[in-house]
């Protein structure tokens, strides 16, 4: 006896769904093997050092304090620290006292054509000084000319 293929029809979606409905979703450990990851682990930079980095990287950047982070700080010796700064997509290395006054920030990275040309137009411009603009002449001289 043949059934009719309308029950086929309704039981083979149901049958395709099976497979997923065994797939847990409670959040139960997997029992598969585990690789372990090595990366450093790394204590978090002193907000007493990170701060004046981070302010002093805003305003030689041009950047707002939310796009940088201080990622590591190492101390020197006689009081210095050098903290390690992701400036947007840039590296940068701080360096600061204990008392919070920063030293320097110098680029880590490499730079681009692009940038080391717009850093050599800016200082050209500088070096030029402002326009001359001509003088301006007195009401009387306008008017001899004139008349």
């Amino acid at each position: 006896m043949r059934l009719p293929t309308t029950i086929f029809s309704r039981i083979a979606p149901l049958a395709v769904l099976i497979p997923l409905a065994a797939c847990s979703t409670t959040g139960e450990p997997n029992m598969g093997p585990t690789f372990a990851t090595f990366s450093p682990v790394r204590p978090p930079v002193s907000s007493a050092l990170a701060g004046p980095c981070i302010s002093a990287a805003a305003s030689k950047y041009v950047l707002s304090e939310n796009n940088i982070k201080a990622v590591d700080e190492r101390a020197v010796g006689s009081g210095i620290n050098e903290v390690s700064l992701k400036v947007d997509i840039r590296d940068a290395l701080c360096t600061v006292t204990d008392k919070g006054k920063v030293r320097s920030v110098v680029d880590t990275m490499p730079k681009s054509a692009d940038q080391v040309a717009a850093e050599e137009a800016a200082a050209n411009k500088k070096a030029a000084g402002p326009a001359t603009a001509p003088a301006k002449k007195s009401k009387k001289k306008q008017q001899e000319q004139q008349g």
